[in-house]
């Protein structure tokens, strides 16, 4: 009995040192999947998620998960983590999207991001918003305002796209290594890190389709 009783005390200081409050990160739950896997496992419904657990679709699959009363729907070989504040109910979370598509629908109570490619992606209507962030290729969003207005996030610039607008998003780092405009600039003038360019909201997942069709041919981002 004291044998068992030490064990369960080492594994209880264990997890409250490894885990912030000494609780396990619970971030959502998944409340529908297809084709869909959480790590190595084939994901279901009523699967708990954890913080820096990764989620998965194929080409085909869906899968949905709530954190409190916000909603995240992962698509199109979509591929995902989810991380949590842990400071309570009002928390913020974030969606770190590598590819495919992301759909974040979130109220005031529950404040959460799509972060894909070092910028931040936030639907900041004043009830509920819906914002969809697709991954086009490297530095490169396709992000829709489906309810209310979405705001882009990157470095020190931030733009606001407004509702049922979409746009095609360029990150440009000026770090190096990175393609170079070599275009000139009146003296003072810094390049932006951030570009949008307008597209159809309609026509979203065609120009998705065709500027991913581009990028197979390697045309660079700085030229579309």
């Amino acid at each position: 009995m004291a044998g068992t009783q030490r064990l369960l005390a080492i594994a209880m200081a264990f997890f409250s040192v490894n885990v912030p409050g000494g609780k396990l990160g619970v971030v959502g739950v998944v409340v529908a999947a297809s084709h869909a896997t959480l790590g190595a496992q084939a994901a279901t419904e009523g699967t708990t998620i954890y913080e820096g657990d990764r989620l998965a679709t194929d080409a085909e699959g869906t899968l949905r998960v709530r954190v409190g009363d916000a909603v995240v729907e992962l698509r199109n070989r979509g591929s995902a983590v989810l991380r949590d504040s842990g400071h309570g109910a009002a928390s913020e979370f974030a969606v770190e999207l590598a590819a495919g598509v992301a759909t974040l629908s979130v109220s005031t109570a529950r404040a959460g991001e799509i972060v894909a490619w070092g910028a931040h992606v936030r639907a900041v209507s004043q009830v509920r918003g819906v914002v969809r962030v697709e991954i086009l290729g490297e530095r490169e969003l396709l992000v829709y305002a489906q309810r209310g207005p979405a705001q882009v996030s990157y470095r020190d610039e931030t733009e606001t796209i407004a509702e049922g607008k979409a746009y095609r998003v360029v990150l440009n780092p000026a770090e190096e290594g990175a393609a170079q405009d070599l275009s000139p600039r009146p003296p003072g003038k810094r390049k932006k890190a951030l570009l949008l360019i307008a597209v159809g909201a309609a026509t979203a997942v065609g120009v998705a389709l065709a500027v991913t069709s581009r990028h197979a041919n390697a045309e660079s981002p700085d030229h579309p």
